[in-house]
């Protein structure tokens, strides 16, 4: 199957069709997010990015403290298209990532065309195409200062040139051409999205299978594969003694989704309950790879403490892994898409998750059933099954779900294909695997997977806030409230909002919530502490400066400022005591001469 056969001219014109749309609809899509505020201000994970990539651009280290919490390639390659482009600019970066976008679809749609081969249905490869260019969390998150986009363009890439690998051995240079760059893509892939190279193992594996005959080959394979990996292991291992691939996050990601309260965890928004539960794990002397330790032995600990309870948590996640529901982490893009909204219109296109995996679940079977006569695509099922492992072990949700969103639809289109060509080809195991696939895809989950329409509030607060308006961001502040109370979140940013107007007596309200809460959060203490100070009561101020002081860590500025306060006080046998028994404070320059 080196060369597929010539496509009828209608399937030709079909599928250039099908490339016309997904483009129309990224561009109507990308149009209207860019004029929304969403466009201009990146969020959670997609701000450290882009302020990883500034600094990177600047000639900064934004890696140089805590080492590679998130994979580092992915800023360093929007650093570079920053200085291709002569600055740092979100809208070069989508319009970037939209190409990619496209060029994916076409590689998939190619991929497709293979399985067109195999099965003599030649329109499998249209299918395929249109599945993934026409999917609404492909399309969205092509506009995030996100990886999928990047690395499921690379990921794609090397597969397609690992399936021609396969097929044709060539001897002269195309053939160690294609064995370069396709492995050097795949490990680009993983380096942008680490979980992608559990998907490229397989894939490797079997390649290399194929040139056992040329040890040279698979020499070149593999060092193509590990190219990308060699700053980051070389740099981890130099700092902290650990040949640690990309990141180190693994830990704490494992155990937000592996705990009795997971249902909680898994969604805990960036901010004070994410950093309340971070907190455990970061002392002063420990680093990163000891707090990702950390969290992996609490993990394993929890589990032999109760198998029951981790063996019910990996059984709900793989309930929800397969589920039509489009499960949300940080954000939730179910916001864009509501009426009215922005990006509302891509509700309507019919591509749903629900739909497709039982189709793929056939086009598996069929597959490793045929693995004799086509091996190079009996890799797919595998390939699928290893990108699907970490939505059980982490979270089940569409962000690392996309990953495999390639090789999904080109085995739905296969599925389809034989389906359609003759259902009674259909072998019996596969139905029913298809039968009990769609049941559990639309099967009802828990109702805290549903978007909620509060969180949807707190976001456009977020958006307000940073657009510096103040009315309406605690107008959305406050309808998070109404149907979350106690959201540490939304009454921190009120008391901000208070403060900024000097209402400081309600300030203190919405900042008590938090403490209540968060009672040793120095950031929220150190607020506290001002709003008393600023309101008049210094007593108060007293009160939670020193609560501030107490917390671990580097507290000799707040130290100073407490001392210097009960002096003013006439507190002074107080603040004496408290400047002894810290060898900073004794003789700190700003509380010399009394």
């Amino acid at each position: 199957m080196a060369s597929s056969p010539a496509l009828p001219s209608w399937l030709v014109r079909a599928e250039l069709g099908v490339l016309g749309v997904a483009l129309a609809v990224r561009l109507i899509a990308l149009a209207r997010f860019e004029a929304s505020p969403m466009s201009r201000h990146p969020m959670v994970d997609a701000y450290t990015y882009w302020s990883q990539a500034q600094e990177l651009f600047n000639g900064g280290d934004p890696f140089a403290r805590d080492g590679f919490y998130q994979p580092p390639a992915y800023p360093w390659i929007l650093a570079k298209l920053g200085a291709l482009a002569g600055g740092m600019d979100l809208g070069t970066v989508r319009q970037v990532q939209l190409l990619l976008g496209m060029i994916t679809t076409w590689m998939v749609l190619r991929l497709g065309r293979r399985v067109a081969a195999a099965t003599g249905v030649p329109w499998a490869g249209l299918v395929a195409g249109t599945l993934f260019g026409l999917f609404p969390s492909v399309v969205m998150f092509e506009h995030d200062i996100l990886t999928p986009a990047m690395s499921l363009a690379a990921f794609v890439g090397g597969l397609l040139l690992m399936l021609a690998a396969q097929e044709d051995a060539s001897p002269g240079a195309r053939g160690w051409a294609v064995l370069a760059v396709g492995g050097l893509l795949l490990g680009v892939s993983a380096a942008i999205h680490p979980t992608l190279l559990l998907g490229a193992l397989p894939v490797l594996v079997v390649t290399a299978l194929g040139l056992r005959r040329s040890p040279a080959r698979v020499l070149g394979l593999v060092l193509a594969v590990s190219a990308p990996f060699v700053p980051t292991v070389s740099e981890n291992f130099d700092r902290f003694g650990t040949p640690t691939l990309v990141s180190h996050n693994a830990g704490i990601n494992l155990y937000l989704g592996n705990n009795a309260n997971f249902r909680e965890t898994m969604f805990f928004r960036p901010g004070l309950p994410f950093r309340q539960l971070a907190l455990e794990a970061e002392p002063a002397d420990r680093d990163l790879p000891a707090r990702n330790a950390y969290w992996k032995d609490r993990v394993w600990s929890e589990a032999w403490a109760s198998p029951r309870v981790a063996a019910s948590v990996l059984a709900v996640k793989a309930l929800w892994s397969v589920n039509t529901t489009e499960i949300p982490r940080n954000e939730d893009y179910r916001c864009r898409t509501r009426p009215g909204e922005s990006l509302g219109f891509l509700r309507w296109i019919p591509v749903r998750f629900g739909l497709v995996f039982p189709f793929a679940l056939i086009g598996a079977v069929v597959a490793v059933r045929r693995r004799r006569e086509v091996p190079a695509l009996a890799v797919l099922p595998v390939t699928w099954i290893a990108l699907h492992v970490p939505l059980i072990l982490f979270f089940p949700t569409d962000r690392y779900r996309l990953a495999s969103w390639p090789v999904v639809v080109v085995l739905a289109a296969w599925g389809l294909a034989v389906a359609v060509r003759d259902w009674r080809q259909v072998p019996r195991p596969a139905a029913i695997l298809a039968v009990l696939g769609l049941v559990l895809a639309h099967w009802p989950i828990d109702p805290r997977t549903d978007m909620d329409p509060a969180l949807c509030r707190y976001a456009e607060g977020n958006l307000h806030y940073m657009e510096q308006e103040w009315a309406a961001a605690e107008a959305a502040y406050t309808d998070m409230l109404k149907a979350h109370p106690d959201d540490v979140g939304a009454h921190g940013w009120l008391a901000s909002l208070a403060e900024r107007r000097k209402d400081y007596p309600t300030a203190i309200q919405h900042m008590d919530v938090v403490i209540r809460q968060f009672p040793d959060h120095f950031p929220s203490l150190k607020s506290m502490a001002d709003y008393h100070y600023y309101s008049g009561d210094k007593a108060g101020c007293v009160v939670y400066l020193k609560r501030a002081y107490a917390v671990p860590g580097n507290r000799t500025n707040t130290g100073v400022k407490l001392v210097k306060l009960l002096r003013k006080m006439g507190r002074t046998a107080e603040a004496q005591a408290i400047q002894d028994a810290d060898p900073k404070l004794k003789g700190h320059p700003k509380l010399t001469g009394g």
